[in-house]
């Protein structure tokens, strides 16, 4: 760091040292002297960098060293960073891989520390530019050993835990892999979209399962999955009564919306069942859930059984919490049902077990146990029946105890009647309150199961408001949401027209264009607008919340025609300022090459006047210019206004790129003493509509040739770039500013307005117009040695058309 900023320095960079944490090293004078550094402010965990100071100064880089750094109250370095950056300072800082987010709980794992923060992803993705300073164990521990990293005094120490070979290794491996993905990614923002056949196989939809411990670490992994394959990425939380959230759900849920997912909520008594419906109607094709211990059975089970129904789905069983940083390799228990249908079962086994087996042992010491205690114990076991198995079962415990107590307890033995007063009173006392306690258990269940329903369609809401308040469309997120929450197969948002039933928004399949296809709930109060659902059955309990959904899908239908009438509006503002941009063009442009005919037809027409043949050469001169000048303004105004009307007819077809460059510099006046071409036979075919490719590279040429001075020439080359084609223009002009080169491909920009043969300023945004809707795109650089260099991607032929 200290190295970059003196070489900045040494370019006359205003270049300020932040903060330097030298932990006891001996500075080295060369920069301690070169460069300024910033005051210190005291703090509770000692000097840190005055930010005030710094942004007052407003130097052209900084210079902080341990990014990652916290003090006791969470305050991260970065943040003071994060406000230099938003007052225009260019910052180069240092960053430990403990101190990454996407890295810290592995490193921590590794390193056996435990460091509770690290810098925000959101943070690191923003940075221009990330270099990886490695070198291997051996080196880094000579460091160590030579002190130029700690003091003497702490050198055995760091070198016998934290940096040990193994750990340094282990840390290294890590952190390669980690700019190897980020490289990944740059490139792939980088590459050009292919064009996509209408028959495509679906892009990749990757669902994460949510809830539990760790799940950021798993959020992560997700997220990774999802942009290597270039799919789409949801979470999805279970709502149970069987099963409370993690206390991190909303840290989870935040962290997914961060790095580009979406979130839902299903509910369901099993886990697994819902959690593989939700799979099954989203069409999902890979899966990414967490691993606990193996201790957790409950969990393994819900795991089994989802990798035995999901079938052909890729699933990825991710450790988290405890067993991320544990060796033990991960056991699945055998059993495949889930927690409530397990505990049905042993209550109904203990309804058929335990009542006759209890009896049993009572009928061989009946003397020593009265008939109250005996019904006091088969109470019990009722009672725990009910609890397992629910009401049916506890009604049948509650009969089947009578009946046992009955025939082989109560005297007379093995008959039904029951000879004395007070048994009988004690069968019907035990009969009543059996069946009483049933009941009241069934229905504290049932009140259980409705509460976490009620919680989960109340925290469905809840977001839903709040993806109405801060999405675009809020409209598609809030009718998947509506699905998930009710586990709906399907569900659109239907409005009624002349000609029937539109459809506003389709979600699920199959998809529901006429209300007559499923449940239906009206939006407006004219029934306009419908909301038609189907694939599941709706409670009284659910129609409330139902009702709600809508009323919010209402809302986000209005917030549609709001914006596209706000859209409709601006494109009138735009037509006007294009009108009247194109007012100004025809009053000034097109009066300059009209004056030049008028005065040099009316020299020509004059008899009076003594013209001899070079002056008339002259004159037929100028008229033939100033009309081929006036052709191509015109020309440019009509291209225009195809582009701005969405009126380009494509004819893409394998064309060869050569022959395009010499047809648009041939028709250049001035091209064949100022134009340097290097566009070889060799090339592969492009994916290109020739015309319009044409008429882009002659107004890029045109325009290098405007700017370019006169004793340059104008190089146009082309080559191979992995699965494309790149055509650049290269001139040595004046350049064009970073912050201008946006604003070059405006219609009517003429930037430095320098030039009379420069038409009205359409050519490079009808160059870009056409470029861009062949597929293709347009890129600007510096020339070196100065200068501008414009860079046309264009598809290969095979690959486009494959």
């Amino acid at each position: 760091m200290l190295d970059e900023g003196l070489r900045r320095h040494l370019r006359n960079t205003d270049v300020v040292i932040g903060i330097i944490e030298t932990e006891g090293r001996s500075p080295t004078p060369e920069w301690q002297v070169a460069i300024e550094r910033a005051p210190t402010r005291t703090t509770d965990d000692g000097a840190d960098m005055d930010v005030d100071w710094i942004i007052a100064r407003a130097p052209a880089v900084l210079l902080v060293d341990e990014l990652g750094r916290f003090d006791q109250h969470g305050h991260g370095r970065w943040e003071d960073v994060d406000r230099c950056l938003a007052s225009g300072i260019d910052v180069v800082a240092t960053l430990d891989a403990i101190g990454v987010a996407e890295l810290h709980d592995p490193v921590c794992a590794i390193r056996g520390v435990a460091v509770t923060r690290a810098v925000p992803d959101s943070f690191l993705n923003a940075a221009s530019q990330i270099e990886l300073v490695d070198m291997s164990a051996e080196a880094l521990r000579r460091r160590f050993a030579h002190g130029h990293i700690y003091p003497s005094e702490r050198v055995n120490a760091v070198l016998a835990n934290m940096y040990r070979p193994e750990v340094i290794g282990a840390v290294r491996q890590l952190t390669l892999a980690w700019m190897t993905r980020r490289a990944e990614e740059e490139l792939n923002r980088h590459l050009p979209a292919r064009p996509r056949d209408d028959g495509r196989v679906a892009r990749e939809r990757v669902v994460v399962a949510l809830g539990g411990e760790g799940g950021e670490h798993l959020v992560r992994r997700a997220a990774r999955i999802a942009d290597r394959s270039g799919g789409s990425l949801v979470g999805v939380h279970v709502m149970s009564p069987q099963r409370q959230p993690g206390p991190d759900l909303e840290h989870q849920r935040q962290l997914l919306t961060s790095l580009g997912g979406t979130y839902r909520e299903v509910r369901g008594d099993d886990v697994a069942t819902a959690l593989h419906t939700y799979l099954r109607v989203e069409q999902a094709t890979q899966l990414v859930i967490g691993a606990r211990p193996p201790s957790s059975s409950a969990h393994g089970a819900i795991l089994r059984q989802l990798v035995h129904d999901v079938g052909a789905m890729e699933v990825h069983i991710v450790p988290t919490g405890e067993s991320l940083l544990s060796s033990r390799r991960l056991e699945l228990p055998r059993a495949r049902a889930q927690r409530s249908r397990r505990l049905t079962i042993a209550g109904w086994a203990l309804c058929m077990v335990g009542l006759p087996l209890a009896t049993l042992l009572f009928s061989v010491a009946r003397t020593h146990v009265s008939l109250g205690s005996e019904l006091l114990i088969d109470l019990c076991i009722v009672m725990a029946v009910a609890a397992l198995a629910g009401l049916r079962a506890g009604l049948v415990a509650s009969i089947g105890a009578f009946g046992l107590t009955n025939w082989f307890l109560t005297p007379p033995l093995h008959t039904l009647s029951v000879g004395q007063g007070e048994n009988v009173v004690a069968l019907s006392v035990f009969v009543l309150v059996t069946v009483v306690v049933s009941v009241l258990v069934d229905r504290a269940a049932r009140r259980s199961r409705e509460a976490a329903s009620a919680r989960s369609e109340a925290a469905a809401l809840a977001r839903s408001a709040a993806t109405l308040v801060g999405a675009l469309d809020p409209l598609p997120d809030l009718l998947e949401q509506v699905r998930a929450t009710f586990g709906l197969a399907s569900a659109s948002v239907l409005e009624r027209s002349e000609g029937g039933w539109w459809p506003t928004h389709l979600s699920g399949f199959p998809e529901l264009t006429d209300p007559a296809e499923g449940a239906s709930i009206d939006l407006s109060a004219d029934g306009r607008l419908k909301l038609v659902v189907s694939g599941a059955d709706f409670g009284s309990e659910h129609l409330e919340v139902l009702r709600a959904f809508a009323d919010q899908l209402a809302m986000a239908v209005e917030a549609r025609r709001l914006r596209s009438e706000a859209a409709d509006a601006e494109l009138l503002v735009q037509a006007d300022a294009l009108r009247a941009a194109l007012l100004q063009a025809v009053s000034h442009d097109f009066r300059t090459p009209l004056a030049t005919i008028k005065a040099s037809a009316s020299g020509l027409l004059d008899t009076g006047a003594k013209i001899n043949d070079a002056d008339r050469r002259v004159l037929l001169s100028d008229i033939e210019n100033a009309s081929d000048r006036l052709d191509r303004m015109v020309r440019d105004l009509l291209d225009m206004s195809r582009l701005q009307a969405g009126a380009i007819s494509l004819a893409l077809a394998p064309v060869a790129l050569e022959e395009v460059v010499a047809a648009a510099i041939g028709g250049i006046a001035t091209a064949k003493e100022r134009v340097d071409v290097d566009v070889s036979e060799s090339l592969p075919l492009v994916l290109a509509d020739p015309a319009l490719l044409e008429r882009a590279v002659a107004n890029l040429v045109s325009n290098a040739l405007v700017w370019s001075p006169a004793d340059r020439s104008v190089r146009v080359e082309a080559g191979s770039v992995g699965g494309s084609v790149d055509l650049r223009v290269v001139d040595h002009g004046p350049g064009v500013p970073m912050g201008e080169r946006e604003r070059i491909f405006v219609p009517f920009q003429r930037l430095g307005d320098r030039s009379h043969d420069a038409g009205v300023g359409l050519g490079l945004a009808i160059a870009k117009g056409f470029v861009e809707s062949m597929g293709a795109r347009i890129t600007l650089d510096d020339t070196p040695g100065g200068g501008l260099t414009m860079t046309v991607r264009l598809h290969l032929a095979d690959a486009g058309s494959a």
